[in-house]
């Protein structure tokens, strides 16, 4: 089960895909012979805990996918979990698991009976068969991914999710997610925090392999490779730009990657003819003097070049940057702009920096307190000038801001400034409609004049 979207949070929440870490989780139950039910509230918000569904279904575990961002919303669901508990309505036990535990065990209540920190298709079976008896339990890496079974797209196919992707026009596109763990060190980032800093991969068949099943099962026509990392071991995507294109694949792909990777004319073409159609970097800024502080080990120029080269080879481009970290100088932002500006990306990710527990920045934030405001239940850190960030950045909307006034009172005072904008925009309108017809007449009046003149 999923929590619920929040509906205030400083990131966006609008991206719903499918989750593919409890697809892998749920594989493994059913492949044991479990009965799983899955619930996505963060898709859709549902009222079963309101009902008898535990009950009549005799659900033993109910397992809740937590992150950092949604943890108000996480524990929400597990009060009422152990609300119905304790009123005897359920008799049954609750994991927790997910990427807020890896950086917020201690802040998990008590009475939950299982935290897995860590990944937990190597130990799920051995919680729900009652062969553990520890509660905080350190998940045991996957060394190997391409033992994980299929996630169970099943569970999927049939829901709402995001199936298109603005960047391409193939339709649906499915999310696959083939590595885990960083070897890099970026300050801001809490990745390795989550995964270590172990690099592990599928093999080019494995993902071949998983591509084929979705055509051939779902008919998928598009892949987004949700990963931090696809192209850092640059011979496994040959090797996979290899198979399809040997085995004549036809199908349009996207990853997220870092620029260091792409700096090659011929890799980047290689990729194009296999099918890729776009690239999400974290280009995070024009300045090498904040690359460089926040230890992202590329440089301003591969950013100049892989970018070119990949308007050359007809791959299109998101870049994404970070804005506000108590180190960013107004210099810096100019840079940023000059570098934007400068590679011509086609699409661009604004990001105002949150600091989420497990980064490097974060701790630094917070033992120096460089920050507005701490969030009391997920221990976010909002930088300073955090609202008027969001001002300037995201049209001053609300749903991005930490508690001043009431929400209530943030969302009236929103839709004010919209209304007074809209006014202003049809009033200019009007202004210029009536400006111009004026100097029209005058125009023609002035030629009528001289003509009968």
């Amino acid at each position: 089960m999923t929590y619920e979207a929040p509906k205030y949070s400083p990131f966006s929440h609008y991206e719903k895909r499918p989750p593919l870490g409890l697809g892998f989780l749920t594989s493994v139950l059913k492949k044991r012979g479990h009965k799983v039910f899955f619930i996505d509230n963060y898709l859709k918000p549902s009222n079963i805990l309101e009902t008898n569904f535990l009950n009549k279904n005799y659900v033993d575990f109910v397992g809740i996918y937590s992150t950092t961002t949604c943890y108000e919303s996480t524990l929400k669901m597990l009060n009422k979990l152990n609300s119905i508990r304790q009123d005897k309505i359920w008799n049954g036990k609750i994991i927790v698991g997910g990427p807020h535990t890896s950086v917020g065990a201690s802040e998990i209540p008590e009475y939950i009976d299982y935290i897995v920190i860590g990944e937990g298709e190597n130990i799920i079976l051995d919680i729900v068969e009652n062969n553990i008896k520890e509660r905080i339990i350190n998940g045991v890496e996957v060394i190997d991914l391409d033992t994980l079974p299929i996630p169970a797209w099943e569970e999927f196919v049939h829901l709402s999710y995001s199936w298109r992707e603005p960047w391409i026009d193939a339709y649906p596109i499915y999310t696959l997610n083939t590595s885990r763990g960083c070897p890099f060190n970026c300050k801001f980032c809490s990745v390795k925090a989550i995964w270590g800093r172990t690099y592990r991969y599928m093999s080019a068949q494995r993902i071949v392999d998983d591509i084929k099943y979705l055509m051939k099962y779902y008919g998928a026509r598009g892949i987004y490779f949700r990963e931090d990392n696809f192209t850092l071991n640059t011979k496994r995507i040959e090797q996979f730009c290899e198979i399809l294109l040997r085995q004549k694949i036809e199908i349009d792909w996207i990853c997220e990657t870092r620029v260091d990777s792409l700096t090659d004319y011929n890799f980047q073409k290689l990729m194009n003819e296999a099918g890729c159609k776009a690239f999400f970097i974290g280009v995070e800024s024009g300045s090498q003097r904040m690359l460089d502080f926040y230890r992202k080990g590329v440089t301003v120029e591969q950013f100049i070049k892989a970018f070119e080269i990949a308007k050359k080879v007809g791959i299109r481009t998101y870049a994404s940057y970070i804005i506000g970290t108590y180190e960013e100088t107004k210099q810096d932002k100019k840079l940023t702009k000059q570098l934007l500006k400068n590679i011509k990306p086609d699409f661009i990710g604004r990001n105002i920096y949150v600091g989420i527990p497990g980064s490097e920045i974060y701790d630094y934030m917070l033992s120096n307190k460089l920050y507005d405001y701490k969030d009391k239940t997920t221990k976010i850190l909002f930088v300073k000038g955090h609202n008027r960030l969001v001002n300037r950045y995201y049209h001053g909307n609300p749903t991005f801001k930490y508690l001043t006034l009431s929400r209530g009172a943030q969302m009236v005072l929103w839709k004010i400034f919209w209304k007074i904008k809209e006014s202003m925009k049809m009033l200019m309108k009007e202004y210029f409609k009536r400006t111009y017809i004026f100097l029209k007449n005058i125009k023609y009046k002035v030629k009528r004049y001289y003509f009968n003149a």
